[in-house]
């Protein structure tokens, strides 16, 4: 009887420390998937941020050769009035 129930709490010891194995696990994957929703939401902002600078550089270009375009008409208007 007395080995029997040594047997007993022998397992019930294993069961607990494989309860609390279980419990540091899912500590773990808790972190884990907060650490990921951070990550988430920051790429996200990244994301968005180079969208705004895609726009604004296309925005710059248009600008840009606007400015080429009125450049290359004053000088071909100067050459033209000056020969």
């Amino acid at each position: 009887m007395e080995d029997r129930l040594s047997r007993v709490e022998a397992k019930i010891d294993r069961l607990q420390d494989a309860v609390i194995a279980l419990a540091r696990v899912e500590e773990q994957l808790v972190t884990v998937f907060n650490r990921q929703s951070t990550i988430e939401t920051k790429v996200n902002g990244l994301d968005d941020k180079v969208d705004r600078m895609v726009e604004s550089l296309a925005n710059a270009r248009s600008v840009e050769r606007v400015v080429w375009i009125f450049i290359a008409a004053s000088i071909g208007a100067a050459v033209k009035y000056m020969g």
